[in-house]
């Protein structure tokens, strides 16, 4: 269902366009309730108004229920709510006169009505926003058969998930995990973790989503440091009228792999989930409760024994031991007090621990393909859950106040050699917003943050501390109007305040602005700038940790990132019948100064990976100057009926970016040897100066038929090759024999793949899905040393009550 139906306070106040003002003089009144005409479900916080005074009118309460003073004689009433029809009543009041008069309101059906929230913390269309952004709605995600949503979300236009890292337009590279370019966001609240700033997929309660927002190009002044080149919101749900149970189960297994020899295990390697969703009114009280578990055999196997490797050899990982087990439960809870109706109040939380492996490099580029490479893979304890205690209340003088609170806990317990080390981090983040729709149509939202992040390192390095601290204070505030009825203006600023452990505190001013014109019914032009900023996380400034075998060195002397984005753009709906859709084609300049990446050299004595006596080798984040992203963007979203019985949804672009290193020649910074490190140095490929690990074209396609109650889909997605990437793989091949220059050599075409899907509702609360990803059963690689999965198959059971 759309968010439009879900009634919890941020749709409520946001949605509200009217200042509340009551009639006092008024001699008679008009009462009654607003409801969706689809489902008869009450609607809260819909307004209405007198068209000759729009200053005054009401909204809904949490019953739907309205009455409105008005003085005697003849009035033209409307009733709107956001992401649906309004509706225009002519009454006639007579003295002291009660006039009833229920609302039925229609959604809007098209891609161009569809409601945001991320763009600027308040409902808007999708159309009129001036940024470019995605939403995908919960059908994709049930039709795809994703455990967790990294499989939706690299559907997305724009948008894809490189190794767990998601890259937006070519603004980042591949850090190993470490610092995301992305912020993450669930309910508009971070929710990467607090050390390293990584995302963890499976903890989104992919269950209870009703929709994804992701904003393409700067939106740190939205949401802050880790929004450098975009964000991903994803917004849960809460109760409607009627009780909702869901329940699926899935199971499958992988195929064996297309290369001679490379399958390492016996038997069957599948894999299994299953996930519950309960959502209930129960009185004031609103509860969601959620839950999924997962077990995967992996295709990727622990490292074997190399002859000649001496103690680099890592055999204590054993094929039993590389599968994940992971298990989660999240829930809503909110009341809406009887006698305060502007006021509701709650808590969530979302619980989750997992066992899994961490894996870098793969064994060679034959038969080792789906093999770690000696003291590469790391085995993985995790524990994270937040709870989010909040409070919102819309004042009669139509302001809105939002507290919100998130207490973050994240756990790593890694394994090397029978050893662990733990990392944890506790995130304490608050932040009080308020919003305010002004009679000149004037939407003004500010706030401000606070943010305390404690984290603890388990390998202490020289003097640094394993306890680290990072506080970071915010003020925002942003502005939109509509002008002449078709052009929308908006003006954001942002200041950023940073402490981390002793060092000296940074502000950080950054600004944004757009326009969005209606030139035409159906016809959309926008263009907006914004600059984004990024501080290094603890791990990156402070940690020295070992991922994978590989030695990673703090940088104390690591500065913050910094960017901005300029973009044009046009939004054409078309309808076809009733097949509807929206082209969208959109421009873009990105420039970026002090850019972090994970960069390779000899920091310290001691022995190498390879038992050597010689200087420590290892990676270590580092400012590598100015970088540049040019690029071009087209997308299609279109869906609708082609026959009574017959339905097609289809979502479809191709990306195009030119990600540039601005002077190629430029040192950096000179390791221990001495050797001073450049682009030029560290690259494997300096043709037109491309930066590492980016996909320059992507295309991809998304399909869904539907005749009665048989469906067929599947999706196609072709990434152009990774031209760039670490020399230093390439000089490590003497000892590590991974094949990786050769195999880059011989896979230099890009990469095609094709999954499909067919489904039947067996009735209409029972569905079956049976997936085949990876369709030709194609061996083939994103991220340089790390293989992808070979043909999976999986069935999976859906249930509705």
């Amino acid at each position: 269902m759309s968010l439009k139906k879900i009634i919890y306070p941020s749709v409520f106040f946001l949605s509200t366009l009217f200042s509340i003002s009551l009639c006092a003089q008024g001699s008679g009144s008009l009462k009654g309730v607003v409801m969706d005409a689809s489902n008869n479900e009450l609607i809260i916080g819909a307004a209405i108004y007198d068209v000759k005074d729009i200053t005054h009118g009401v909204v809904t309460d949490f019953n739907g229920n309205y009455q409105l003073n008005l003085a005697k004689g003849k009035h033209t009433i409307v009733c709107s709510f956001v992401s649906m029809k309004s509706d225009t009543i002519e009454v006639v009041i007579d003295s002291s006169k009660v006039v009833e008069h229920n609302f039925n309101l229609r959604s809007f059906t098209t891609q161009l009505q569809t409601m945001v929230v991320s763009a600027g913390k308040y409902e808007q269309k999708l159309s009129e926003i001036t940024v470019s952004m995605e939403v995908l709605k919960p059908a994709l995600i049930e039709n795809k058969n994703s455990t967790n949503i990294k499989g939706v979300l690299d559907q997305a236009p724009g948008l894809n998930i490189l190794d767990g890292e998601p890259q937006i337009r070519g603004g980042s590279g591949f850090n190993f995990g470490i610092g995301s370019r992305v912020a993450i966001l669930i309910d508009g609240l971070p929710a990467l973790a607090g050390d390293g700033g990584r995302p963890e997929w499976n903890f989104i309660p992919l269950e209870n989503v009703e929709q994804i927002e992701i904003i393409k190009g700067a939106s740190s002044v939205t949401y802050g440091s880790s929004a450098l080149s975009g964000s991903i919101n994803i917004r849960t749900a809460y109760p409607k009228d009627k009780p909702i149970t869901k329940m699926s189960v899935s199971t499958g297994m992988y195929d064996a792999p297309s290369i001679k020899d490379a399958k390492w295990w016996n038997g069957i390697a599948n894999f299994s989930s299953a996930n519950f969703l309960h959502s209930e009114k129960m009185g004031q009280f609103d509860l969601v409760v959620g839950g999924m578990g997962i077990y995967d055999h992996n295709f990727i196997g622990p490292p074997s024994y190399h002859p000649g490797f001496g103690a680099v050899n890592d055999t204590t990982i054993k094929d039993n031991q590389v599968g994940e087990k992971t298990g989660r439960v999240n829930f809503n809870l909110r009341y809406r007090p009887k006698n305060i109706t502007q006021m509701n109040y709650g808590i969530n939380g979302n619980f989750m621990k997992s066992t899994n492996n961490l894996s870098l490099i793969w064994d060679n580029d034959t038969s080792g393909l789906y093999r770690a490479f000696p003291n590469t893979m790391t085995l993985q304890d995790q524990t994270i859950f937040y709870l989010d205690p909040f409070l919102n209340y819309f004042s009669k003088s139509g302001f809105k106040h939002s507290l919100r609170t998130r207490y973050f806990y994240s756990q790593n317990t890694s394994g090397k050699r029978g050893a662990t080390t733990t990392n944890d981090a506790n995130v304490f983040y608050s932040e009080y917003q308020l919003t305010k729709q002004l009679k000149n149509k004037l939407n003004i939202t500010g706030g401000l943050i606070m943010n305390q992040t404690y984290a603890h390192s388990g390998i202490p390095f020289e003097g640094v501390l394993p306890l680290n601290h990072l506080q970071n204070f915010a003020v925002y505030a942003q502005f939109d109007k509509k002008v002449w009825k078709v052009l929308n203006v908006s003006v954001g600023f942002r200041d950023e305040y940073f402490i981390m452990n002793s060092d000296k505190p940074i502000s950080k001013p950054i600004f944004r602005s757009g326009l969005n014109l209606q030139v035409a019914e159906a016809t959309f032009i926008r263009s907006s700038f914004g600059q984004g900023y990024r501080f290094p996380s603890i791990t990156e400034k402070y940690m020295r940790s070992d991922i994978g075998g590989l030695s990673i060195f703090p940088n104390p002397q690591l500065v913050a990132e910094s960017s901005w984005n300029a973009e044009i753009g046009v939004k054409q709906g078309f309808k076809i019948n009733n097949f509807t859709g929206a082209l969208d084609v959109a421009f873009f300049w990105q420039e970026y100064a002090n850019t972090i990446e994970f960069t390779f050299g000899v920091w310290d004595k001691s022995k190498d990976m390879f038992g050597d006596d010689s200087l420590s080798t290892g990676f270590k984040y580092i400012n590598t100057g100015a970088t540049r992203v040019r690029g071009f963007e087209i997308s299609l979203p279109a869906e609708g009926h082609i026959t009574k019985d017959l339905k097609l949804s289809v979502l479809a672009d191709y990306t195009y970016v030119l990600p540039q290193a601005v002077n190629p020649a430029e040192v950096f910074i000179i390791d221990s040897t001495p050797q001073p490190m450049s682009y030029n140095f560290s690259s494997t490929d300096t043709r037109n100066n491309i930066l590492k690990y980016r996909f320059q074209s992507i295309a991809k396609i998304d399909f869904q038929l539907t005749y009665k109650v048989f469906s067929l889909g599947g999706d196609v997605r072709y990434y152009s090759n990774v031209q760039n990437i670490d020399k230093i793989f390439y000089l490590f091949e003497p000892q590590m024999h991974s094949g990786i220059e050769k195999y880059r050599n011989e896979h230099n075409d890009g990469t095609i793949i094709f999954d499909a899907r067919v489904g039947v509702d067996v009735t209409t609360n029972f569905k079956l899905t049976f997936v085949v990803n990876n369709l030709l059963n194609r061996s083939y690689s994103l991220r340089p040393l790390k293989i992808e999965s070979p043909r999976t198959f999986a069935l999976r059971l859906s249930f509705n009550f």
